[in-house]
C-alpha cells in the first residue's frame, strides 16, 4: 500500500540528552546568517497545561496550553539559547542551544514530561510539486520516551492488523521516519506494539491526508505510558488533534475461599468468573466521566454504579476480602518506563485481606514498607539485576510470606509483586508489567 520516500532527516535527541540542538534543513545556523526564519511552536507535554518559550531572556511563547498551535514568529537567522518555563514560572525546565537558517520553516514541538522535557523542530520546507497527482506524503514521529517502538497502521477501516504490513513498523522512541506516499483519502489510524496487532495503543477511526499535502504524525505518551495520542501536523497548516478515547483496565481476584469475580465496564464483560487468586490481563475500556461498573463475587452484587475512568490511564480493579463482604478498589497503574536502560521500577500490592502491613525486600533491601491491605505501594526505582532475592513480610511475622529467588529483573521494565488472598494462606506472584 505504501512506498518509502527518502526524505531529509531530522537530527533528534537521544533519550538521556540533557540539551537540544534544533538542527537546520538547507543551511546552517550562525551570525553570519543574513536573513530571517518563521518558527512557529506546539505544546504536547503530557503534564504541563502551560508553558513559555524563550530565546535567552526575550519571551517568544506566551502560556501556550497543551495541544495549542502557536503562530509563527520571525526571527533572524542566527543561533539562540533556548528556554522553556512552566507558564508564569521562572524555573528553567529545559534549555539549550539551536540554529535557525534563513529562509526556513520550523514548528517547535515541545513534548515529554515536566521532568524529561524535549524539544523537536520539524523543519516545513518540503516541495510540494514533487508529489504526484492524487498523492499525500506523511511522516511519522514518536515523541515519547515512556511507549518504546510501536508499529502504525494507516488502512481502510476494515483492514484485518494481522493480515496487514504496517505502515510504520518499529518507530523507536524519539525517532522521526522519512515521507511515505500514499492516496489522498480518508483513513483509519492504528497504532501497536511492535510485531503485536492486539496490542492496540490508539485507535481513531477515520483521518483525512489532502492531495499534494506534506504531513507529519506525531505520537505522544498517554498518561500510563502505554496507550498514545496523535497530533496530524500539516506542513505550514492545521494541526489536528487525534486523542485517545480509551483507558485500559484489568481485574485482580483476591477473594477468600477462592471466590469468583465477574466484572462488566461500560456494559461489557471485563472478567466473567475470574477465580482467587488471580491477575487477569490488561483489556481496553471506553474512558469518561460516567462509565458504568458492576462488580459481582459469586454471583452476588457487590459494586454497582459509574466511576471516572481518564483517557490514556491504566487501572487496576482489585476484589479482595471476605465472599459476602467482598470490597473493590480502582488503582491507577503507572507503567510508563525507566528513563534509563539498567534501572527497573518495582511495586507491592497488599490484596490479602486480614493480614498485616506488608514489606517488600529486594535482596535484603526493603524498597516498599507498612503497606496496608487493599492498596499498592509507590513505585520504588533499583538496578536491574538477572538474579535477586525478593520477599515479602508482614509486620507481626518473622518468616517472609512470600520468597522467590534468582528472580531476572530485566532493564527498562516495570514489575508488581502481588500478595493475594484466595487459598488458606496469601499467594505471592510477580509480574512483568512491561
Amino acid at each position: 500500500m505504501t512506498t518509502a520516500f527518502t526524505s531529509r532527516r531530522l537530527a533528534l535527541l537521544a533519550a538521556l540528552a540533557s540539551t537540544v540542538w534544533l538542527a537546520a534543513c538547507g543551511g546552517g545556523g550562525g551570525g553570519g546568517n543574513t536573513g530571517s526564519a518563521n518558527v512557529r511552536a506546539l505544546n504536547l507535554t503530557s503534564d504541563l497545561a502551560s508553558i513559555d518559550i524563550y530565546t535567552s531572556d526575550t519571551k517568544r511563547f506566551t502560556a501556550l496550553a497543551t495541544d495549542t498551535l502557536a503562530p509563527n514568529v520571525t526571527l533572524d537567522a542566527n543561533t539562540y539559547t533556548l528556554n522553556v518555563k512552566r507558564a508564569g514560572d521562572g524555573a528553567t525546565l529545559l534549555t539549550g542551544s539551536y540554529a535557525l537558517a534563513k529562509d526556513q520553516n520550523y514548528t517547535a514541538v515541545v513534548w515529554g514530561r515536566e521532568t524529561a522535557l524535549r524539544l523537536s523542530t520539524l523543519p516545513e520546507n518540503e516541495n510540494t510539486a514533487d508529489i504526484a497527482t492524487g498523492n499525500t506524503r506523511v511522516r511519522f514521529f514518536n515523541a515519547t520516551t515512556d511507549t518504546g517502538a510501536v508499529d502504525v497502521f494507516i488502512t481502510a477501516a476494515a483492514a484485518d492488523l494481522g493480515e496487514t504490513s504496517a505502515t510504520q513498523g518499529a518507530l523507536a522512541s524519539g525517532s522521526l521516519s522519512g515521507f511515505r506516499d500514499l492516496s489522498q483519502g480518508t483513513y483509519r489510524l492504528r497504532v501497536t506494539g511492535v510485531g503485536d496487532p492486539n496490542d492496540i495503543r490508539l485507535d481513531i477511526p477515520a483521518i483525512t491526508l489532502k492531495e499534494k499535502t506534506y504531513a507529519t504524525l506525531v505520537l505522544t505518551a498517554g498518561a500510563s505510558g502505554v496507550l498514545v495520542n496523535g497530533s496530524l501536523i500539516e506542513q505550514q497548516g492545521a494541526v489536528t488533534t487525534l486523542k485517545n478515547t480509551k483507558a485500559r483496565m484489568r481485574v485482580v481476584a483476591s477473594v477468600n475461599s477462592g471466590g469468583l469475580v465477574n466484572v462488566a465496564v461500560g456494559g461489557r464483560t471485563l472478567a466473567g468468573g475470574l477465580r482467587s487468586p488471580s491477575v487477569g490481563p490488561y483489556t481496553l475500556v471506553d474512558a469518561g466521566t460516567a462509565v458504568d461498573l458492576t462488580v459481582n463475587v459469586n454471583g452476588a452484587p457487590i459494586t454497582t454504579g459509574s466511576r471516572s475512568f481518564a483517557a490514556g490511564t491504566d487501572y487496576t480493579l482489585l476484589t479482595y476480602g471476605a465472599p459476602t463482604a467482598a470490597q473493590v478498589q480502582v488503582l491507577a497503574d503507572d507503567n510508563r518506563l525507566p528513563t534509563s536502560a539498567t534501572r527497573v521500577k518495582v511495586r507491592l500490592m497488599h490484596a490479602a485481606a486480614g493480614t498485616d502491613p506488608l514489606t517488600l525486600s529486594i535482596d535484603y533491601l526493603a524498597l516498599a514498607s507498612d503497606i496496608a491491605s487493599g492498596s499498592v505501594s509507590p513505585y520504588a526505582t533499583t538496578n536491574s539485576n538477572s538474579s535477586v532475592r525478593i520477599d515479602v513480610n508482614s509486620a507481626s511475622g518473622v518468616d517472609a510470606l512470600f520468597s522467590a529467588t534468582d528472580v531476572n529483573l530485566q532493564g527498562q521494565s516495570v514489575y508488581t509483586v502481588f500478595m493475594l488472598g484466595g487459598n488458606a494462606a496469601p499467594t505471592g506472584v510477580i509480574r512483568k508489567e512491561r
